[in-house]
């Protein structure tokens, strides 16, 4: 059916950040200001809420929604799709949305017009990149979602901050080039920009560079280092917001465009076959080198940084499997870690903002304290290790059941992320709120109400999602992967059974006993750990550092650069002469590329 509802969902909140930027700023002081915003908020909050309802409920009876704008400039009008799957994602985004603003208003307290013009920015901007209907539409949202990124991500104005976002808008262009390129290549062999034009296409370089630049705005291991500098650089709402649904974008692209190649359900093909094999393998890299560096980190953001990279390997691995269980074992991930991420990061907000700390060293026995952060904290913690009854254990059930018949490999893969994940949030807790209380901490209290109140409204969706779990995933799940796979064995996941008992006790267990021998070997502790130079030690880190590969890399270019300019003759004609020639060599390897 035809609405002008999609067209809504994006329009009213870009409308409005504009309406704040121009009527707001620089006309009343900061409290007339804050109250303003907080009515622009309000009516905000009522739309969305109406309109994604409205959404909904047509969904629910069987019809897609589709909205166009300006459809006489194609393939630049704005043309939106809604369906069960790009519903799922707007609701769970505009919720987590939702829970960052009011948590805002009492954290955030300088430049507040920038501030939330850039979320309401943020807000339509995802709206819009989930209900495009096709590939320019997504690409342009997509990086509308990236500079507004950009800009929350230096909202301190920090030498710090600034350096991160500059690595963040350099790792994310680069991985918009790659999209950009695929969709170029979509059209010169097409003709179209349509969302099937990846799966349909005869080169396989165009799903290739797809996916690739999905992986780097999902933060998938080795294109993960922008991620673990941007979020303790971002302010604790935007790392909430970053955390729990930027980089689930990057997986709802991998899902929307290329999943249909990974499909078990249709015609296996060998290139289809080498996809699966390329994201699953870069989903359990992703798991296990996120969840060791995360163990080994004294700062509580950028210990939250890299497990939300191990995070994202939990849900790359559902959806490269290609089944039906995988899928919905990916999207119940994708939706129950941007609950308790988003939860986890602002908890950690709450900590730093009652404490002014946020190094495991500085911070200890705040429980009596901040007792309402530690209760929320210690559901989240427990809802990223797959303890039941939260909604972590769910989702990695349906991921569990899903890989029962890929090797034993997967399944030791999950068991150990999921065990040391255990480990790693026992010295999280175990450090900030438990333990010796430090003088300079006596007098923490707890966070405003503001604050508190998005908390545990997440901690209870947490709950929920787990409890009933059957219910979420028989019917939401499964209702919002229906147009990708037939839901044959979803309806005969078992949630409490004597399998996911053991399960569940072999991830406490070595969990716990992880901890202990890390802790009692000096491995892992409240300080940051400096290694023996030429122990085993000294030698993971230094391998497991993606980083120092890209820091090599950008030495080795800006020598490059310096040795060119040195050589360069400053002369126009022998300029443009190399632009030229340059041009021809890229058409003529286009040429061959598409051939």
């Amino acid at each position: 059916m035809n609405s002008n509802l999609p067209l809504l969902t994006v329009i009213i909140p870009l409308f409005l950040s504009l309406t704040v930027v121009l009527f707001v700023r620089g006309r009343f002081n900061q409290a007339q200001q804050l109250r303003l915003i907080l009515v622009i908020i309000f009516l905000v909050a009522i739309a969305m809420a109406c309109l994604l309802g409205l959404m909904l409920f047509e969904i629910l009876k069987g019809n897609t929604i589709y909205g166009v704008f300006l459809p006489q400039v194609a393939p630049f009008g704005l043309r939106l799709q809604v369906d069960g799957l790009s519903i799922i994602i707007a609701i769970v985004s505009f919720l987590l949305w939702l829970a960052v603003s009011i948590y805002s208003i009492s954290y955030i307290k300088t430049d507040l017009v920038r501030y939330y013009s850039l979320l309401l920015i943020l807000l339509g901007a995802v709206q819009g990149t989930v209900f495009a209907k096709d590939l320019i539409n997504f690409y342009v949202f997509l990086e509308m979602t990236a500079v507004a990124t950009y800009f929350l991500i230096i909202h301190k104005k920090t030498v710090v901050a600034l350096q991160a976002g500059y690595k963040y808008i350099l790792m994310t262009l680069i991985g918009a080039f790659l999209i950009l390129l695929s969709i170029i290549l979509i059209y010169v062999e097409t003709g179209s920009y349509e969302m099937t034009g990846v799966n349909k296409s005869g080169v396989p370089i165009v799903p290739i560079l797809f996916l690739v630049g999905c992986f780097i705005k999902a933060g998938i291991v080795p294109l993960h280092t922008w991620l673990p500098d941007a979020h303790p650089a971002a302010p604790s709402p935007v790392s909430a917001f970053l955390s729990g649904m930027m980089i689930k974008i990057g997986a709802y692209g991998i899902i929307r465009f290329i999943f249909p190649m990974l499909n078990f359900d249709l015609p296996a093909t060998n290139f289809g076959e080498l996809l699966n094999i390329l994201v699953i393998s870069a989903g359990a890299v992703s798991m296990l080198i996120g969840v060791l560096l995360a163990l080994v980190q004294t700062d509580v953001k950028r210990l939250l940084a890299y497990h939300s990279i191990s995070q994202m390997g939990y849900i790359l691995l559902g959806i490269g499997l290609g089944t039906e269980l995988g899928l919905a074992g990916g999207l119940y991930h994708l939706v129950n870690h941007a609950l308790f991420k988003g939860l986890l990061f602002l908890c950690m907000g709450a900590v730093i903002y009652s404490t002014g700390m946020r190094k495991l060293d500085d911070l200890g026995g705040l429980w009596k304290r901040i007792p309402i952060t530690t209760s929320t904290c210690i559901i989240a913690a427990l809802a990223i290790s797959g303890i039941p009854p939260f909604n972590g254990f769910a989702s990695k059930t349906v991921l569990t059941e899903a890989i029962a018949n890929f090797g034993f490999v997967l399944k030791f893969v999950m068991m150990v992320t999921a065990a040391l994940t255990f480990a790693s949030f026992l010295k999280l807790i175990g450090y900030t709120f438990f333990g010796e209380s430090k003088k300079q901490l006596i007098a923490a209290k707890e966070a405003p109400i503001l604050i508190l109140l998005p908390m545990i409204v997440l901690a209870i969706l947490c709950v929920f999602l787990g409890i009933y779990a059957k219910f979420v995933l028989n019917s939401f799940i499964t209702f919002a992967i229906a147009g990708l796979v037939q839901p044959r064995l979803i309806l005969k996941v078992e949630f409490w059974t004597q399998g996911t008992a053991l399960d569940t006790l072999f991830i406490v267990t070595s969990g716990f006993v992880a901890y202990i021998t890390a802790s009692k070997l000096g491995l892992i502790g409240r300080e940051k750990k400096e290694f023996k130079i030429g122990s085993f030690m000294a030698k993971l880190v230094k391998y497991l550092s993606i980083d120092r590969i890209y820091c090599n890399i950008a030495i080795l270019a800006d020598k490059l650069c310096k040795k060119l300019d040195s050589v360069h003759s400053q002369d126009l004609n022998i300029h443009l002469s190399w632009v030229i020639l340059t041009l021809i060599t890229l058409f003529v390897t286009l040429f061959f590329v598409i051939v």
